[in-house]
């Protein structure tokens, strides 16, 4: 069985995780850096599935986040197909599928999320979109042209309604909220958005759960919580994420929606961080969770944790929580965090222009902004929420 040495294990390739292993780098770090993950060939361009490469031909994948040659410039080592199975934070030890038992002196954990798969009432499950695999065969489904019926209606299922327009399959999203992302982009945003979609020929089924999928000859039966019982021909999972932490259970990380930690990155164990989609930080002073699923929060809180464990600190990541999402030539950029109570005041364009600048706010107090069609504006507004300033202040 191979020796490893002891150093820095990085488990997860992902954004977040090949991020730790540059920040570890950079600042300094002359160990070794070991990531695992279980894919066979990691470290890809995740976003991008659900993204332009859904309406693309097959054989086109998502990009390599690192080349080989960028890794071996870094002395970097991925290793590939190695799930970690366990882990023993007293002789700190992480177990992996090959029965390896791999010493770390620090460890990152950025094994992201993994999407809820659904099942049909006879066991089967339904195509999810994840990984590269399912890209496969999600395309696959769509080349034979039969409507898709997707259950789920947030930023993926959004993103895959206005891929397969422009390849003029008909699509039903269904969903139990009465507009879609209403939480994250409020109401006027929100609202817009859906009616781009509408505008484009995506069909909608709102304010109503589905509580079954029957399969029916060769297609399917969606059971509503209205009583209804709407035929599909082809049914796609697009209903959220769950966090890739199972292997952590009963290990001493704590874990509350994902393994939890200070603004530092540290987890309750020492020389236990974790950054992306997996980690749950604790807001200083108020103790309330989040969890942020996005790519570009992802690299930059595994910089951050890769930059403190080579420098020694415990500096708190104070970024920008940051996505983007695209569809029909339009890409919205939102900045911040839409807040219950916050007004949404269109101050740049118009909604109905598809050009625009909203800033989402209580009182002169911003939280967040969402920006179409004008990108210049996204770097003002950025500096404006990391200075936490007030709204008024860009005038």
């Amino acid at each position: 069985m191979a020796r490893f040495p002891t150093g820095a294990v990085i488990v997860g390739g992902s954004a977040a995780g090949l991020a730790a292993a540059d920040g570890l780098r950079e600042g300094g770090y002359a160990g070794s850096i070991i990531v695992l993950d279980e894919e066979a060939d990691p470290g890809f361009d995740r976003p991008m599935l659900s993204k332009a490469l859904i309406g693309e031909a097959a054989g086109t994948g998502p990009n390599r986040l690192r080349g080989p040659e960028q890794l071996a410039g870094k002395d970097i080592t991925v290793l590939g197909y190695h799930r970690a199975m366990g882990l023993d934070v007293d002789r700190r030890l992480v177990v992996t599928n090959w029965g390896e038992a791999i010493p770390w002196e620090h460890l990152v954990i950025a094994t992201g999320v993994d999407g809820i798969r659904l099942r049909t009432t006879a066991g089967n499950a339904l195509p999810a979109l994840r990984n590269r695999d399912d890209l496969g065969r999600v395309r696959r489904l769509f080349d034979s042209g039969r409507p898709v019926t997707c259950v789920g209606a947030g930023f993926v299922g959004l993103e895959v309604a206005a891929g397969l327009r422009g390849r003029g399959v008909d699509i039903t999203l269904i969903s139990d909220g009465e507009l879609p992302l209403e939480p994250c982009l409020g109401r006027d945003v929100a609202g817009w958005l859906v009616g781009l979609h509408r505008a484009h020929g995506v069909r909608f089924e709102l304010g109503t759960a589905v509580t079954s999928v029957e399969e029916a000859g060769d297609g399917y039966l969606v059971g509503l919580g209205d009583g209804r019982r709407l035929p599909a021909e082809t049914v796609l999972a697009a209903v959220g994420t769950t966090p890739n932490t199972d292997w952590l259970l009963g290990s001493g990380v704590e874990l509350s929606r994902g393994v939890l930690v200070d603004a530092a990155g540290r987890s309750n164990v020492p020389g236990v961080w974790a950054a992306g989609d997996v980690a749950t930080t604790v807001e200083a002073g108020t103790g309330a969770h989040h969890r942020f699923e996005h790519w570009t929060h992802a690299v930059e809180q595994g910089r951050h944790v890769g930059l403190n464990i080579a420098r020694g600190q415990a500096a708190p990541f104070e970024g920008v929580p940051y996505f983007w999402t695209e569809g029909y030539g339009h890409t919205l950029h939102v900045l911040g965090t839409h807040r219950p109570g916050d007004q949404v005041t269109v101050v740049e364009g118009s909604l109905e222009a598809g050009a625009f600048v909203a800033v989402h706010a209580d009182g002169d107090d911003l939280h967040a902004v969402s920006i179409s069609g004008h990108p210049a504006a996204i770097r003002t507004y950025k500096k404006l929420l990391k200075a936490g300033a007030g709204h008024a202040a860009r005038s």
